[in-house]
């Protein structure tokens, strides 16, 4: 993307002290590159700069931006030094009162403000934006489970913003509020014909260890869902397709800074997932916790699934970027190994 060596480029990583923000400041900093993150609060910084005291005050530093939706809060943020931004961050949902209010004029606006600032710079550097989409504006829901059927980037969820506002299930809700929010990028890139280019990634259900260090099984990330097979009384319901771990999406974000040629593409970011295998990998991994785990159908989990649920095909992501995506086997041990040692730790010296 730029001639540029690492060393002199900035990178601006959006909601930096999220699960998957952290993954990517890592990759970031272990590739060479700076790292200027924004967060909205003094224990987000605080989390940030835990995480990566190596590079505290050389490699990285952290700027709070308040308020997502608006482009002027992101004038602290952006100067000549940043020559391409990562938007991970998004709006925090809470409760649903109203839809416009509460969850797609956030959403919507969250993800166009970033573009906006940049374009209103009076001198940028800036010439990408890896925009962190979703599955979710990818998947149709009205289709439901869609056995038979695999997505791939060229899939939109179809939902219009009309329809959006009369949608009454929160889930529903969600993943139109993340369509809606890809489309408004893409119609602002469109209208604005802004001198940076744009590059959507669509990541599916995110899973793998984490980058800082967790306190508690609890923990709200997406990490933690495979440790919920330990104790269950019985294999899970499938309700996703498809997984992606979370180092292999700091990878593809990587790589979607640097390649010319992705410039106004979207990528699915994806392989098949399903329980049982997972469970079966897990047994297998970890003798001492086949107990705690449920058997189900060994063996079976590929075939019932492709019976049961739609399937995705994220191989462009090979096939443009170079990522091979890992084995879901590591992504399971990983996992599950890094709940072990917090089970393990002394509970005086959890923070």
């Amino acid at each position: 993307m730029s001639e540029l060596p690492y060393s002199a480029q900035t990178i601006l990583v959006t909601g930096a002290n999220g699960y998957i923000a952290l993954h990517i400041i890592k990759q970031l900093l272990d590739t060479g590159y700076n790292v200027r993150g924004t967060v909205r609060s003094e224990a987000a910084t605080e989390k940030v700069r835990n995480a990566f005291p190596q590079y505290w005050g050389r490699q990285l530093e952290i700027v709070r931006v308040a308020i997502l939706i608006r482009a002027d809060s992101y004038v602290q943020a952006l100067d000549d030094k940043i020559t391409a931004v990562v938007h991970a961050a998004s709006p925090v949902h809470g409760a649903v009162e109203d839809n416009v209010c509460d969850m797609l004029e956030p959403a919507i606006q969250g993800a166009t403000a970033i573009l906006s600032a940049i374009s209103q710079m009076p001198s940028s550097n800036c010439r990408r934006v890896v925009q962190m989409s979703s599955f979710s504006a990818i998947l149709d829901p009205a289709k439901g489970l869609r056995p038979g059927y695999t997505y791939t980037d060229k899939d939109w969820n179809p939902v219009s913003y009309d329809e959006a506002v009369t949608i009454q299930n929160s889930s529903d809700l969600y993943l139109a509020s993340k369509a809606l929010s890809e489309r408004a990028v893409w119609d602002w890139v469109k209208q604005q014909s802004p001198v940076f280019d744009v590059v959507c990634l669509n990541p599916s259900f995110v899973l793998g260890p984490h980058v800082d260090r967790i306190s508690s099984p609890n923990t709200v990330s997406t990490g933690a869902m495979l440790w919920s097979i330990i104790d269950s009384e019985s294999i899970p319901p499938l309700l996703f397709g498809g997984y992606v771990d979370v180092r292999d999406l700091a990878k593809v974000t990587a790589a979607a800074l640097e390649i010319p040629e992705v410039a106004g593409e979207r990528f699915l970011v994806a392989h098949h997932f399903d329980w049982q295998t997972a469970s079966d990998l897990a047994r297998e991994s970890f003798p001492a916790l086949r107990g705690r785990i449920p058997v189900g159908d060994p063996g079976t989990g590929e075939a019932k699934a492709l019976k049961h649920i739609y399937q995705v095909d994220g191989t462009k992501v090979n096939q443009v970027l170079g990522i091979e995506l890992r084995p879901l086997r590591e992504t399971v041990s990983d996992s599950i190994q890094e709940f072990i040692e917090l089970e393990q730790r002394p509970r005086a010296a959890t923070p």
